[in-house]
């Protein structure tokens, strides 16, 4: 089906005998064919509430508790008189009858059950008396109740990886998510490579002013705030995956250009160009049918990283609120939601696992294709 040279097949070779990069690569396409079937393998919809009297029966117990606290204060004026008597009769009686013990000297009145605080009122010519009982509050009834459904929710069975703030499943959530972010990353590693390959290309192969106006134009776009044009972008054309894809696109291209156009500049002034270029072969033949394919080794180690900065950066504009509209399930928008209610562990960890998983597996491909099309020749120091 395809015919690769003695070289590609050696480098492949190289690339299987790569155990931990091999079954990363074979674990992600098993991911990736996983989250394609989202619709399949997801029993909810990622955006359907679910009913709160489906999950009755796993609220939680709470113990509710009443307390008998005594608690009493009055006013007591210069006649010695108690008035404005709030509390039990038997602490106003014992009260009193410490205070005539005392010859009528408040500051002297104590009561062993009680912790009295007085304090002076000179507006109503009297002394404001508090009285709070001393012992731990006894129990006068306990009895328990269950806890009301509010989300989000724990996980339970039925929703393993738990309910979001919003009433849904986060299980199918993930799984949509995950099955958006890599089709989004493998949309814009394959947009960036290709615009990267045809402007660098470009660059390169013709040099002077060329290349000079290709580079000053490239280093103006890069110094353009990507933060700022997202916010412009969305509040004019509203959000969504196609505005957002091309809104990516235009700034993922610039790497890849640097590096076609380094191996450009170094492979126009071979041997093997000349040659084509006293057959009379045009430019475009020139650069697609001899140059590119001796100047692929950089671009294919670099693709596994585009489509990882990819991943993440979608992660991060849903995380900000500047990625996917609101109800699009987006492994981001999860992590946002951890972040107001801190006890919903469940929140952090399932979304924050699948893209640690992903990335894992992306790394270690990335690296078992740049060890597998490295031209240097390993050595060992004795």
């Amino acid at each position: 089906m395809f015919n690769f040279s003695p070289v590609t097949k050696k480098r492949l070779r190289a690339f299987r005998r790569n155990k931990r990069a091999w079954w990363s690569f074979l674990i992600f396409i098993g991911v990736f064919i996983f989250a394609m079937c989202a619709d399949f393998v997801c029993p909810l919809s990622p955006v359907e509430v679910i009913d709160a009297k489906t999950l009755e029966k796993y609220r939680e117990k709470q113990i509710e508790e009443e307390h008998d606290v005594r608690t009493s204060r009055g006013i007591l004026l210069d006649n010695g008189k108690l008035v404005r008597w709030e509390g039990p009769e038997d602490v106003r009686e014992s009260f009193l009858e410490s205070l005539k013990k005392n010859g009528g000297d408040v500051q002297k009145v104590k009561l062993d059950e009680f912790d009295i605080r007085i304090k002076k009122s000179k507006s109503l010519l009297g002394t404001r008396v508090f009285l709070k009982e001393l012992s731990p509050p006894k129990v006068k009834s306990r009895h328990e109740t269950l806890s009301p459904v509010t989300w989000p929710f724990r996980p339970v069975p039925g929703h393993p990886f738990g309910i979001d703030s919003a009433g849904r499943d986060v299980y199918s959530r993930v799984v949509h998510g995950l099955r958006i972010a890599l089709l989004f990353g493998l949309a814009l590693a394959f947009s960036g490579l290709l615009a990267g390959i045809v402007i660098g290309a470009i660059e390169g192969y013709f040099g002077g002013w060329t290349d000079i106006l290709g580079q000053r134009f490239t280093e103006i776009w890069s110094a353009m705030p990507f933060l700022y044009v997202m916010i412009f972008v969305g509040a004019t054309f509203d959000r969504g995956f196609g505005i957002l894809l091309i809104c990516y696109a235009l700034f993922n291209w610039i790497g890849v250009s640097y590096y076609v156009r380094a191996e450009f500049l170094r492979l126009r002034v071979r041997t093997f160009v000349e040659a084509a270029k006293c057959q009379g072969l045009s430019a475009v033949r020139i650069i697609f049918k001899h140059i590119l394919p001796n100047a692929i080794t950089p671009l294919v180690t670099l693709f596994p990283f585009l489509l990882m900065g990819a991943i993440g950066s979608l992660a991060a504009l849903d995380f900000l609120g500047f990625g996917l509209p609101p109800m699009t399930p987006s492994l981001g928008e999860i992590l946002s939601q951890a972040q107001q209610f801190r006890f919903a562990w469940w929140l952090v960890f399932f979304p924050g696992l699948a893209l640690f998983v992903v990335m894992l597996l992306v790394v270690l491909i990335g690296e078992g294709l740049r060890d597998a099309f490295d031209p240097r020749q390993r050595s060992v120091l004795e």
